[in-house]
């Protein structure tokens, strides 16, 4: 079984263009999200997979630099560019990681690909019901049938640019494993994805907080870093004001 990592961004981002390139702390941001998931996968499994426009360009020159594997496709097909990833690398499943999420957590992901491993499901998600913070999401699909369901994924604009859309719409569609957040409560939804400006700064202080636990930090340290930085927002006699959603996203 081979299973490949998909990280997608594109440097156009019309809320915060360029973020995927962002220093946060010593290195891009991209750089961080990758050698993250080079602890726990091989690095000829993990792809950055981004548009074939011309303002990605410097994404792709960046990962030739740093010898990091590149994938480009379509801009506005983004649930094409994914499988055609996937299947221009013989990967049995694919995992997609936004490049908005430099706090995937690391032991999250491995069990996720152990429950992957059993070749038993679909589709393996930690963003049903959102009790995960937004910016630690990962969903597995099975690339047969990420393929199988194309179809009704092509027909909708919607679903072409939001790429599992389809499948949380359609919930009777696969065999599923819903991995859910039950022991840090005060984590559940907190907006951790760098979307905007606000974001970036909290990642800053979020990275700063944790320090060398930044790549291994466990979901109690993690947690124990988010007080810190609310306690120093407290202290600057501001307000906590970084939101929490239950919103898809």
């Amino acid at each position: 079984m081979k299973i490949g990592t998909c990280l997608l961004c594109r440097y156009s981002s019309s809320r915060l263009p360029g973020k995927i390139l962002r220093p946060l702390g010593e290195k891009p941001i991209l750089q961080h999200i990758y050698d993250k998931l080079l602890t726990v996968v091989p690095k000829e499994t993990v792809f950055v997979t981004t548009s074939n426009e011309a303002s990605d360009d410097i994404i792709e020159a960046y990962c030739k630099d740093h010898g990091i594997n590149i994938f480009r496709g379509d801009l506005k097909n983004v649930a094409g560019r994914f499988l055609a990833a996937a299947k221009a690398n013989g990967f049995d499943y694919v995992t997609r990681i936004n490049g908005d999420a430099p706090f995937i957590n690391m032991g999250m992901y491995a069990n996720m690909l152990d429950i992957c491993r059993s070749g038993d499901y679909d589709f393996i998600t930690n963003v049903k019901d959102r009790t995960f913070p937004i910016g630690m999401s990962a969903e597995i699909l099975k690339t047969s049938f990420y393929e199988a369901v194309q179809p009704a994924i092509q027909a909708n604009e919607d679903y072409k640019e939001h790429v599992t859309l389809y499948l949380y719409e359609h919930p009777e569609v696969g065999k599923r494993f819903y991995l859910f957040n039950t022991e840090y409560p005060e984590l559940t939804g907190l907006h951790l994805a760098i979307d905007e400006e606000k974001h970036y700064q909290l990642a800053q202080r979020i990275v700063r907080a944790l320090g060398d636990k930044y790549y291994s930090c466990t979901f109690n340290q993690f947690s124990k870093a988010i007080q810190q930085v609310k306690h120093e927002y407290e202290l600057e006699g501001k307000a906590w004001t970084f939101t929490f959603s239950r919103d898809r996203g």
